[in-house]
């Protein structure tokens, strides 16, 4: 099953914004399946079984956070999908918005209806125009076709969806941060617990789910959870969205099975290093992501926790020795320390020094007394901020300093 494609066996060959061209090649088929015998519970499992993990970059099973809104005998129930995607070098859940806004519609209305949900969102980066358009048009094709909106296909089942646009604030692909901005609140993180399984959106258990993640829904239920648990490596099932790039023969989202090396993905999906350009490591996980040297490109490309080398979001940047690492490291902390929300001292002036000694360094200016400071500003950022986003901001620049050996040059 090595050739097997679920979320983008469809692109380029349908029209975004003809419905009429998803139906022709089975979509909704499975929702329509699913009111049909309303059986919540048995898709429930299969989901469960499939053992699919967020990929959106945390990797918990999905099935797990399904199950745990489900089970609450609370009316009010919500399902949110995160498109919000803000993380450099990382564009997969655009291009699922862009080549297939249906086959989202249809994975979320299955999220929504298994746990119970009268209420779905997209939640959107603002910045992303062209997949707005693309995903309201969807929208009310779907509600027009019945397949979204009450009395679904005839049924008892009834969904309102609603396309969220947020503000492009990379914080706000954080579960909690997300829904402070749906609220009208500051978009930073929440304390938790509660968890947005429990209390989510305005209070009630809400179910998060990433783009990629929900879009193989409706493959899974067709098929069966089993399956799909045959593709890929064991503990982390399925198929993944890489979004490869930099000095590489080819770039772009290639869909593989998990499990792949780092090495495969780059020289048979990539094609190898461009003509000229000898290669110096790659990042995996976007502007948060490790970076991997030559000796660890064996290392297999997996969602499970504890890792080695974490797939995050699925992006895979390879550089070549004649870029110019000073830059790299500029850019990683001035986003991050753009993007911080502020929320708590570690974080808001970590990132700020961080992003200052990295100018110092970029003009060859780094002091005895900034090489000795580095390593408590990084210790601070990945031990005592608020939220993951401080571990995150000092991953790469650990590795430059640990791997590539760069501050003391």
């Amino acid at each position: 099953m090595d050739n097997i494609k679920i979320i983008t066996e469809h692109w380029d060959k349908i029209d975004p914004k003809k419905i009429a061209d998803y139906v022709a090649v089975g979509g909704y088929e499975t929702l329509r399946k699913f009111v049909c015998e309303a059986d919540p519970a048995s898709a429930l499992q299969e989901i469960k079984k499939s053992g699919l993990l967020g990929r959106g970059g945390a990797g918990f099973p999905i099935g797990d956070k399904l199950e745990l809104v489900a089970s609450s005998n609370k009316k009010e129930k919500y399902f949110i999908c995160n498109l919000d995607e803000s993380e450099p070098g990382t564009y997969k859940d655009r291009e699922i918005a862009k080549n297939n806004p249906h086959l989202l519609i249809e994975g979320i209305a299955l999220a929504s209806l298994i746990i119970g949900a009268k209420k779905a969102f997209i939640y959107l980066n603002g910045n992303y125009e062209e997949e707005e358009e693309i995903l309201e048009c969807a929208l009310s094709q779907s509600i027009e076709n019945g397949f979204i909106g009450e009395g679904i296909l005839g049924s008892e089942y009834g969904l309102e969806m609603e396309v969220f646009q947020g503000a492009g604030a990379y914080i706000c692909g954080e579960e909690t941060a997300l829904l402070n901005s749906i609220e009208g609140r500051r978009g930073e993180p929440r304390l938790r617990p509660p968890y947005p399984t429990d209390k989510g959106l305005w209070g009630h258990p809400t179910a998060i789910g990433n783009a990629e993640t929900v879009s193989n829904f409706p493959w899974i239920i067709k098929n069966g959870g089993a399956e799909y648990s045959r593709i890929g490596s064991a503990d982390s099932p399925g198929t993944k969205l890489y979004t490869l790039g930099g000095s590489v023969k080819n770039t772009g989202i290639f869909e593989l099975p998990t499990g792949i090396s780092i090495r495969d993905l780059i020289q048979k999906s990539g094609g190898g290093m461009m003509l000229g350009k000898e290669f110096w490591f790659a990042q995996i996980g976007g502007a948060s992501g490790r970076l991997v040297l030559e000796n660890e490109l064996e290392e297999k490309l997996v969602l499970k926790k504890g890792a080695k080398i974490p797939l995050g979001s699925g992006a895979v940047l390879v550089v070549d020795k004649t870029v110019d690492i000073h830059d790299m490291i500029l850019s990683w902390t001035g986003f991050f320390r753009r993007e911080s929300c502020g929320k708590c001292v570690p974080c808001r002036e970590g990132t700020f020094r961080l992003f200052e000694i990295a100018k110092r360094m970029n003009n060859g200016k780094m002091s005895e007394r900034d090489k000795a400071a580095v390593s408590d500003i990084l210790w601070a950022l990945e031990n005592t901020t608020f939220c993951p986003f401080g571990k995150f901001s000092a991953t790469a620049f650990r590795d430059t300093v640990e791997k590539l050996n760069i501050s003391n040059s």
